[in-house]
């Protein structure tokens, strides 16, 4: 399959990446110029990817075209393509619905929505998709895994999950920032925080194990987690988290 990417930002190259150094043969991915240091970075790198000379080209020479501009250039990026409807497109633009990216090519071709996420590079991210399509499920398979859901709704919500991702690591940051203000060096204490998060996305891995049960099997009853997690993140800091969530899926509507 011939793999195009309109939009080469850091999720386009996280998804050639992850497609180039998988198991078995590389497929061919052709660049739009957008984004020309990365589509060259990544030309130089792998013998199966091309820069193309425009958008179009992309397209006419792709079975399956992911869109990755940034959501507000997207009318400018996409205006005036042809895409034949033997085509799959792949939207992969944050907050923008398919039928949106449907009417702006003006295509019958199949639109399926997805969350690829930067550890697609590792083939260890599950990407959600909607709606499922085999040719689509199975190229984000070969990426970690693909996690296909009914409708646009149910998209919305994960795509709500997907935007907790900075506050994590700023939460990391402050962390390691809060060590080195009481004498830590900033090295140390980075590399402490790391570690210890590291552990945490191994522990992940135990699927036997809910998330409530994680949480409970590294806490000890008055113990030092206890202790952080009842002072810091109450009930009302709960309660706060899904009010910001609720708030950002009816924006996602």
């Amino acid at each position: 399959m011939r793999i195009g990417i309109v939009g080469v930002g850091e999720i386009g190259r996280a998804i050639v990446t992850g497609l180039c150094e998988g198991d078995g043969e590389a497929p061919q991915v052709f660049l739009s110029p957008r984004g020309a240091r990365v589509a060259a970075e990544l030309a130089e790198r792998y013998e199966s990817v091309r820069v193309c000379a425009g958008n179009q080209d992309v397209i006419d020479n792709s079975d399956l075209v992911i869109i990755a501009v940034r959501p507000h250039d997207r009318h400018e990026a996409l205006a005036g393509l042809r895409v034949d409807d033997d085509k799959i497109v792949v939207n992969v633009m944050g907050g923008v619905a398919n039928d949106d990216v449907r009417r702006t090519l003006g295509t019958g071709a199949p639109v399926v929505r997805a969350i690829p996420l930067p550890a697609v590079r590792e083939r260890r991210s599950v990407t959600v998709t909607c709606p499922s399509h085999p040719v689509v499920d199975a190229l984000f398979a070969t990426l970690g895994g693909a996690l296909p859901v009914a409708d646009e709704a149910a998209f919305n919500v994960f795509s709500a999950l997907t935007a907790t991702l900075s506050t994590h690591y700023a939460y990391l940051a402050t962390l390691s920032s809060w060590a080195a203000g009481h004498g830590m060096s900033a090295a140390d204490a980075d590399r402490y925080v790391r570690g210890l998060f590291e552990g945490v996305g191994r522990s992940l891995g135990d699927e036997s194990r809910s998330l409530e049960q994680l949480a409970a099997d590294h806490e000890t009853p008055k113990g030092l987690n206890e202790r952080v997690r009842t002072t810091w993140f109450d009930q009302a800091g709960s309660d706060s988290l899904r009010a910001t969530l609720d708030a950002l899926l009816a924006d996602l509507k």
